[in-house]
């Protein structure tokens, strides 16, 4: 029986052709596909993210041109809100000799001088 192992094994051996088998390739695929699928999703949550940050970027961005243009136009000193550039915009009258008031446009708040 030793005397024929060595020959069959040399005629496998000479029968097999290197590469993968179907198994393998299947097995190889799925774990793609799921490393795809998974990559997915975490993409899927980062552009979400970064359009939210976007959006807030904006937002500040617009806030601060409405205190610039507050800044650059006084207004009239008067408790008041108002919209200006899309941005909420509300004064308050610091009370004083100074014409001042408290200028908040979303997330900015700033004392800016007011006309009398």
């Amino acid at each position: 029986m030793n005397a024929l192992t060595p020959h069959t094994s040399k005629a496998r051996s000479a029968v097999l052709k290197p590469g993968f088998t179907l198994m393998e390739v299947c097995v190889a695929l799925a774990v793609l596909s799921a490393g795809v699928l998974v990559f997915g999703r975490y993409l899927d949550g980062f552009n979400r993210v970064r359009a939210q940050e976007r959006l807030r970027a904006n937002e500040t961005l617009a806030a601060a041109h409405s205190m610039e243009n507050l800044i650059a136009h006084a207004p009239a000193c008067l408790d008041t809100s108002f919209t200006m550039n899309g941005v909420d915009v509300s004064l308050k009258v610091v009370p004083g000799v100074k014409p001042l008031a408290w200028a908040q446009a979303g997330p900015l708040r700033r004392l800016v001088r007011c006309a009398r």
